[in-house]
């Protein structure tokens, strides 16, 4: 299993919270949580609710804060095209999808999921990834 490894506890916060608001809320398969757009918290749910999804939280091991890696999660495959097309009104999802720097929705990334994005942009070379 994949970790991205941190010398401090706070950057793997900060990591886990960025990778979340990133694409987690909007392609995870849910699992009795839900997700609430306004306090950007997860929440215990007695029901099924699709779209959500909570990381699991960081540990420290031999001095190292390690965080599990986005790869390895069970996602819907749904792409930022995807979510355009069936949420044209939803601005908590429009305003995650990648933009270029005109402002402009990112062409390159309309064919490509939120995970795929964490994974290559946000996390990309920027962090020690381990196998444990």
């Amino acid at each position: 299993m994949k970790y991205l490894q941190l010398d401090e506890q706070q950057p793997a916060i900060d990591l886990k919270l960025a990778i979340f608001d990133a694409g987690a809320p909007m392609t995870a398969v849910l699992f009795a949580n839900h997700w609430d757009e306004e306090s950007k918290g997860v929440y215990a749910s007695s029901k099924l609710e699709g779209g959500t999804f909570a990381l699991d939280t960081e540990f420290e091991q031999d001095g190292k804060w390690l965080l599990k890696h986005i790869d390895e999660y069970v996602f819907h495959p749904y792409t930022y095209q995807y979510y355009m097309d069936t949420y044209p009104d939803n601005e908590a999802i429009l305003e995650r999808i990648p933009k270029n720097n005109e402002g402009e929705y990112d062409e390159a990334w309309l064919d490509k999921t939120p995970q795929m994005w964490v994974s290559d942009v946000l996390i990309g070379d920027n962090y020690t990834v381990i196998d444990i």
